[in-house]
C-alpha cells in the first residue's frame, strides 16, 4: 500500500483526491493531511481516514484531543514537517497561496514525487524552483487539468519539436456576455467547474488563466511564444500541443478533476477509472477561439514570464489580497484588475528575489492592495 499525504485536504482539490483514495480502495493508505482552516470537514476527514499525522495552521487543544491517535503538526514549520515524514510515496499540493512554498522546496530536496495544484508555488518561484527541479531526483507532475492536459500530450515528444502548447479556458461565467457590476454570487456561479472562491473569481477575471500561463512556461521550459490560449466553453479538450510537422495532439476528458488526479497517482501507469465518460452522441461541437493576445490578463502574464524577479510575485499577491477583498464584499468586481494594476505599478522591482523576498514582497503588496481599497 502507497503513502500519500494531502496539503489542501478540505478544498476542491483535496476532496477530490481523498474521493480517488476512496475508490482505490486498498491501494493507498492516508498518511498525512493538512488542513488550515475548515475544522469541520477536517474533522469528518481524520475520522474517516484515520491518518497517522495531521497539520493545523494554529493549535488547538481542545481539538486535537478528539484525535488522539494523530500526531498534529502547526505553523509553517509544520508543513515542512509533515511533507518530510519517511514513507510517503506521494505529496499533493493544494493549499493556495505561498503558504506551502518552503514544504514544496523541502519536497525537492527529498526527491519526492509530488502533484502541484498549488500555482502560486510556481508563479511566484518559478526561476528559482526551476532550478531546483533541474538536479533534484523529484518528480513533479501536474494536477491542474490544464497542465495535466499539457503533460500527457508531451510525453515521448522531442521537446525541441514543439511548436505551440495550448491552454483551454473557459471564459468564466461572463464569456459572451456584457455584465458590469456582478455579485459575489453571479462571479461564483462558473457554467462548468466546481472550484473554490479564489479560483472561480481568477477564472471569471482571466486572472486565472495569465497565472496558468506563468506556470506553464516554467513546468515546460517554453518560450512565451510557444504559449498560448484557446477559449473553449464545453471544457472537454483541457490541452492541446502542436508539433512542428502540424501534428496537435490534444487530451479530452469530462470537466472532473478526478481525472487528471487519477492520473498523477497512476504514473506512469494507467487504470480504470468509474468517472463519467465523453458521450461524443451528446456533445455536438467543440468551440476554440484564440484567446486575445492583447488583453491585459494576458499582457501581465508575458510581462511576468519576461522580467521575472519581483514582478509576478506582487502581480500574484495584489490580485490575491483584491480577490479576497472582493469576496468580503469591500470592492466591487472591477476593482480587481484596477487593484492589482495599480500595486504594479507602485512597487520597486528586482531582477532577482530569494525566497525570503518573497515572502517580504507577498506581505507589501497585500498591505498596500488593502489599503488602496481601504482609500477608494
Amino acid at each position: 500500500m502507497k503513502n500519500i499525504v494531502i496539503l489542501g485536504s478540505t478544498g476542491t482539490v483535496g476532496k477530490n483526491v481523498l474521493e480517488v483514495v476512496r475508490r482505490k480502495a486498498g491501494e493507498w493508505n492516508v498518511l498525512g493531511l493538512a488542513c488550515r482552516n475548515n475544522r469541520e470537514t477536517f474533522a469528518l476527514q481524520l475520522e474517516e481516514f484515520l491518518p497517522s499525522f495531521a497539520y493545523m495552521q494554529e493549535r488547538d487543544a481542545g481539538f486535537v484531543e478528539r484525535f488522539g491517535k494523530t500526531s498534529f503538526f502547526y505553523g509553517r514549520e509544520g508543513l515542512e514537517e509533515i511533507v518530510s515524514l519517511p514513507g510517503i510515496d506521494l505529496v499533493i499540493y493544494a493549499i493556495p497561496g505561498i503558504v506551502t512554498l518552503n514544504a514544496f522546496i523541502r519536497s525537492l530536496e527529498n526527491g519526492q514525487r509530488i502533484g502541484l495544484a498549488t500555482k502560486e508555488i510556481m508563479v511566484v518561484a518559478g526561476s528559482i524552483v526551476g532550478r531546483m527541479m533541474e538536479k533534484s531526483s523529484a518528480v513533479v507532475l501536474p494536477v491542474d487539468s490544464e497542465h495535466n492536459a499539457i503533460f500527457q500530450a508531451l510525453l515521448g515528444e522531442d521537446r525541441r519539436r514543439i511548436r505551440k502548447v495550448y491552454l483551454t479556458a473557459s471564459g468564466g461565467p461572463f464569456h459572451g456576455k456584457k455584465i458590469t457590476n456582478p455579485t459575489v454570487s453571479q462571479v461564483l456561479s462558473h457554467p462548468v467547474w466546481n472550484m473554490g472562491d479564489k479560483i472561480t473569481v481568477d477564472s471569471a477575471t482571466m486572472f486565472n488563466k495569465a497565472f496558468e500561463l506563468i506556470e506553464a512556461h516554467y513546468l515546460f521550459s517554453l518560450p512565451p511564444g510557444k504559449l498560448d490560449v484557446l477559449i473553449h466553453p464545453e471544457a472537454v479538450i483541457h490541452g492541446l500541443a502542436e508539433m512542428d510537422d502540424g501534428t496537435v495532439k490534444g487530451i479530452f476528458s469530462m470537466p472532473d478533476m478526478k481525472y487528471p488526479i487519477s492520473f498523477v497517482m497512476d504514473y506512469p501507469g494507467r487504470r480504470d477509472t468509474s468517472w463519467e465518460r465523453i458521450d461524443f452522441g451528446k456533445i455536438k461541437s467543440f468551440t476554440l477561439e484564440p484567446a486575445d493576445r492583447s488583453s491585459r490578463w494576458f499582457s501581465l502574464a508575458l510581462e511576468a514570464i519576461e522580467k521575472k524577479g519581483s514582478f509576478p510575485v506582487v502581480l500574484n499577491s495584489a490580485n490575491e489580497e483584491a480577490v479576497n477583498l472582493f469576496l468580503r464584499g469591500k470592492i466591487g468586481f472591477r476593482h480587481i484588475p484596477e487593484i492589482t494594476e495599480k500595486v504594479l505599478s507602485m512597487h520597486s522591482y528586482r531582477s532577482e528575489v530569494s525566497i525570503e523576498d518573497i515572502y517580504e514582497i507577498d506581505r507589501w503588496a497585500k498591505e498596500k492592495a488593502a489599503g488602496i481599497a481601504g482609500a477608494s
